[in-house]
């Protein structure tokens, strides 16, 4: 499945689905964008959430991917 998350296209799965809540829904677009930041600059940006969970947004090309770190 794929969602723009503060203009940013990402694609995630059910088992991702936490992590783009997360990105998309908790956080701010200030707060999401050092993620991004982290992933276009460097190939990947890990993270976690609320609950401990966590997540790695990978920067493919013009979009990002969410998988379980």
């Amino acid at each position: 499945m794929k969602i723009t998350i503060h203009g940013h296209i990402v694609e995630y799965d059910n088992d991702t689905a936490a992590g783009m809540r997360y990105l998309s829904r908790e956080l701010d677009g200030v707060e999401a964008k050092v993620f991004f930041d982290q992933a276009y600059n460097h190939g990947s940006a890990v993270f976690e959430d609320h609950f401990g969970y966590k997540f790695k947004l990978v920067h493919h090309g013009g979009e990002y991917q969410l998988i379980k770190a």
